[in-house]
């Protein structure tokens, strides 16, 4: 069994359908990406499983448990935690604030050592704890975002569009640590625009477009598709 199963999930804004039925699966351990260009579904499928919008059809396992009726505060607690587009921080609130709430949902005594653990993946947020999140930079942010995401200790993160706006070496660092995440065993679940940058780190990879998989295979055999690098990877 998949620590993820999505079985035929179809999620609608009005008349609008914007995921049309897909199917998926992400097994311990594992980084799988969805790709695909805006509008594609990717967010809205991300959305959907960390139980912000309910879905029309379809079925969402996580670690056996299901998950399509359970509210979003408890599917956390339950071991999926989301860092989403737009990084969605408290811009007035400090670095460790931020930090500290994405811990709200545990009842241990241990925040402290995931805190110290957040500081060793991102030493910036160390250096300015005390420091207001808005004036951060969009790389800062983002290292912010994960670093929230990962203090509620998931077995599975979901990472929407983590390099969006980023220069290209901070991109890098993002990519290095979402690498370094699994492998500290964090089961990793991408949505990324650059999906050259995305598949070189996927296990598995699944092609969107307009709310449906059209391709899906390993990192490596999407990055040498000629539909995917005619589509996303800007080649002949």
């Amino acid at each position: 069994m998949a620590l993820l199963e999505v079985r035929d999930l179809v999620v609608s804004y009005g008349k609008i359908r914007a995921v049309k039925g897909i199917s998926f699966d992400v097994e311990e351990g594992q980084i799988v990406c969805l790709i695909g260009t805006n509008g594609a579904g990717k967010t809205t499928t991300l959305r959907t499983l960390s139980g912000l919008i309910r879905p029309a059809k379809g079925s969402i396992s996580f670690d056996g448990t299901a998950l399509t009726s359970v509210p979003a505060h408890k599917i956390v607690s339950l071991g999926m935690a989301h860092s989403p587009e737009g990084r969605r921080i408290f811009p007035r609130m400090t670095v460790e604030e931020n930090l500290r709430l994405g811990a709200y949902s545990r009842r241990d005594k241990e925040t402290d050592d995931d805190l110290r653990k957040v500081f060793d993946l991102f030493p910036v947020l160390a250096e300015r704890r005390s420091q207001p999140a808005g004036t951060f930079s969009g790389g800062e942010q983002q290292m912010l975002a994960m670093g929230r995401a990962m203090m509620s200790r998931p077995r599975l993160l979901l990472l929407d569009e983590p390099s969006m706006g980023l220069s290209p070496l901070m991109m890098k660092k993002i990519m290095s640590t979402v690498a370094d995440l699994r492998a500290g065993g964090t089961t990793i679940l991408l949505v990324e625009q650059n999906a050259q940058a995305a598949l070189k780190l996927a296990d598995v990879g699944y092609v969107l477009e307009v709310g449906k998989i059209v391709l899906s295979g390993t990192g490596p055999e999407l990055l040498t598709s000629d539909e995917v690098r005619k589509a996303y990877l800007g080649e002949d």
